[in-house]
């Protein structure tokens, strides 16, 4: 897969047949990252006469209909499972910092998420000098589409955090009007151009920061964002585990 990698980042043009393979090698990898792929459930209500394959709820039917032979079709109450519903904007650091070897296992990380959450209720942002949306909000689309389409966007320039956060919260004014502001961000912590995002930060019902440790970075400016977007921090010791911490947040985040 690395050396796929690289020798597609060379080309001067497109092959659509090394594009399929690496995007395929990548989700493949995110596959084996992830341990339970079911989302959470959750147990809902209904008549029989909707869902005849629900499970009886014998005592909460009988609490509305005490005469059993007047229990109908329409009054047996039986239960179900469903997925529960979960939305969430990602933001990926996309500074020249963040080529290479990084980029391609920030890569399997989105597949992870893209894995994990249904198309509709996820977003993918990268950022730099400037933030690109890689995939909206409340758009269907496939996972290979995305998963290429961020391994296109080539990072470049300096590392402005709270544009992304920002474009993360533009997805849910535009796209997800009435959700939960849940965002996960994936950095360093060092803001090495634009203003301090901790005001932005704030604006976030729920924040979980993934910071990258390495040189330069700033794990106190990490904390301190999750801190104010209400969320937490998640320490990412090593670059190869950011698949496997993006899984253990989404799992965090569903479950909320």
């Amino acid at each position: 897969m690395r050396q796929l990698y690289f020798h597609r980042s060379g080309l001067t043009q497109s092959d659509e047949a090394s594009d399929r393979k690496l995007v395929s090698l990548v989700l493949d990898h995110a596959k084996k990252v992830i341990a339970h792929p079911s989302r959470p459930q959750v147990l809902k209500r209904d008549c029989f006469a909707r869902v005849p394959f629900g499970e009886i709820a014998i005592e909460e039917t009988l609490e509305e209909n005490p005469i059993l032979e007047e229990v109908t079709p329409e009054t047996l109450q039986v239960e179900i499972t469903e997925e529960k519903p979960f939305t969430c904007v990602t933001m990926i650091d996309a500074s020249s910092s963040m080529s290479g070897d990084k980029h391609l296992l920030a890569s399997i990380a989105v597949a992870v998420l893209l894995l994990e959450i249904q198309a509709r209720d996820a977003s993918v942002i990268v950022f730099s000098s400037k933030a690109q949306v890689i995939k909206k909000l409340s758009v269907e689309e496939s996972r290979e589409s995305t998963v290429l389409k961020f391994l296109k966007s080539q990072p470049r320039g300096f590392t402005n955090i709270s544009l992304g956060l920002e474009e993360g919260l533009n997805q849910f004014k535009h796209f997800g009007a009435g959700k939960k502001k849940i965002g996960l961000i994936a950095t360093d912590g060092r803001t090495t151009e634009g203003t301090d995002p901790i005001e932005v930060a704030k604006k976030y019902d729920f924040l979980v920061v993934l910071h990258l440790h390495g040189a330069g970075s700033h794990l106190e400016a990490s904390q301190t964002m999750a801190t104010h977007g209400n969320g937490i921090c998640l320490e990412v010791e090593t670059f190869d585990q950011l698949p496997k911490k993006l899984y253990d947040a989404v799992r965090l985040l569903a479950r909320r």
